[in-house]
């Protein structure tokens, strides 16, 4: 695998929405390429494959020595049923039909990385060959896996796998030990949700925008612990000569065993914050007191 950036760009969420301005998602991909960033993750199934058709759209221009330069990866096992709900198949009809659309969305001939998406055992197992088999035929460049607790720890004493994607920011870090593995093993790591999904941020329970109502019905669904916990962090904003999120995301970039931070954003001044924050330093009394918010 080429040498990623230790940012990157989530094509994913708010920014690959029908009612977020296309316009505007593209030339964020277009700054971030721009800025220096190189590593773009998005998946088959986000937004019902209008993330992935985005992101095509942005890479569009590019010539192809300059496409071969970014790391592209998008992932698979995880559709729509019949009824609208998401499903797990990690079958190799399914996965074959992912990639191939994938490829076709983007606008390349392959995928640097593509993830399985939260495998169980088993469907890990059986998933192996055929991404192998995908690699052998020079359609993907390496094999991933994005998850969560065991399905991580699996993936990393998996010698066939060889990047593991997990959550990991100044709220969340039950997966710092499957990192620390990973690394020693020679794999390459992925921190998903760095920035805690702003939910610390002033104003987040008051809405502005549908990007942040977006936000904020998740956090209710799937985050409501960590939303309780970040509302405490009033002093976040209060560190002169940093802004909340770049404390955050600067933390993250600290751990060595992280290899990338893959944040993602529908607003340009947040990106320009977040590029900026990779070239500052934290110092170390701020990163102590960042560490221990672990829960």
């Amino acid at each position: 695998m080429s040498d990623i950036s230790r940012l990157g760009f989530g094509c994913s969420g708010p920014w690959g929405m029908r009612w977020f301005d296309e316009n505007r998602a593209i030339n964020l991909i277009r700054t971030a390429i721009s800025s220096g960033i190189t590593q773009f993750d998005t998946g088959s199934f986000y937004c019902d494959g209008e993330a992935e058709r985005r992101l095509g759209l942005a890479l569009s221009d590019l010539e192809a020595n300059e496409k071969e330069a970014l790391t592209i990866s998008s992932k698979t096992g995880t559709r729509k049923n019949t009824r609208g709900k998401l499903v797990k198949d990690f079958s190799e009809g399914t996965m074959r039909h992912d990639l191939e659309t994938s490829l076709q969305r983007i606008g390349v001939s392959r995928l640097d990385i593509l993830y399985l998406h939260g495998p169980d055992d088993d469907s890990l197992q059986k998933a192996l060959p055929v991404l192998v088999g995908f690699k052998q035929q020079g359609l993907i460049g390496n094999i991933g896996v994005c998850g969560e607790g065991r399905g991580l720890e699996v993936a990393t004493n998996t010698p066939e796998v060889d990047v593991i994607m997990g959550t990991f920011n100044i709220l969340t870090r039950h997966h710092q030990e499957t990192f620390r593995k990973a690394k020693q093993q020679g794999k390459k790591v992925v921190s998903i949700a760095p920035l805690a999904q702003g939910l610390y941020r002033r104003g987040f329970l008051q809405p502005r925008s549908l990007p942040d109502l977006w936000y904020l019905a998740r956090a209710i669904v799937k985050n409501r612990t960590e939303l309780r916990r970040a509302r405490s962090l009033k002093w976040l904003h209060e560190v002169e000569g940093w802004k909340a999120s770049q404390l955050a995301l600067r933390f993250v970039l600290d751990q060595a065993d992280i290899d990338t931070a893959m944040m993602t954003t529908t607003r340009p001044e947040h990106l320009t914050l977040n590029i900026a924050a990779t070239e500052r330093n934290l110092p170390e009394m701020l990163s102590a007191k960042l560490a221990a918010l672990a829960a």
